[in-house]
């Protein structure tokens, strides 16, 4: 069986989510020391200038650092949070022709998911899996898969 989750993986995703929450504190914390440097240096000849140049630097990394917390560091954690559940859930079988659907959306304050159908031989089932391993999956095929909380982890081509 090809697995889609691994522990490797697992820790991969909790080390990257650790690495982009430092970038985005280290992108913070510069810029405000940076700004109180600034405010030691200010005399009456270039107030106004610093003032402007604290202003700017203090407002754009502030949204520098929002966006990588809720566009890297957030999603990053969602997935190694749910990498970490799949990994230590129950894992079910099943067989049949998967079918994946085009859409996708996102839990909230969690990953993106597609859905998918796999047609077995008791009938159509309802399965998800994470829209960053989608592409890994064939479709149209005769496929044996595992899942976890109804989330596909692994599969194997049958013929």
């Amino acid at each position: 069986m090809k697995r889609l989750y691994t522990p490797e993986e697992a820790q991969r995703w909790k080390q990257r989510t650790l690495h982009r929450l430092i970038l985005a504190i280290a992108v913070f914390v510069t810029a405000i020391t940076t700004c109180i440097i600034l405010c030691g240096q200010v005399n009456t000849a270039n107030a106004q200038t610093l003032l402007l140049i604290i202003i700017a630097l203090s407002t754009l990394s502030g949204w520098a650092s929002m966006l990588l917390f809720y566009f890297s560091y957030a999603p990053a954690k969602a997935q190694s949070i749910h990498m970490q559940g799949i990994l230590a859930g129950e894992a079910e079988c099943a067989e049949g022709i998967l079918t994946l659907h085009k859409d996708s959306f996102r839990i909230p304050k969690s990953i993106i998911v597609r859905k998918a159908t796999l047609q077995t031989a008791e009938g159509p089932l309802s399965l998800s899996v994470s829209a960053a391993l989608a592409r890994q999956l064939p479709a149209g095929v005769p496929l044996r898969v595992e899942t976890v909380r109804r989330f596909i982890t692994a599969y194997e081509v049958i013929a």
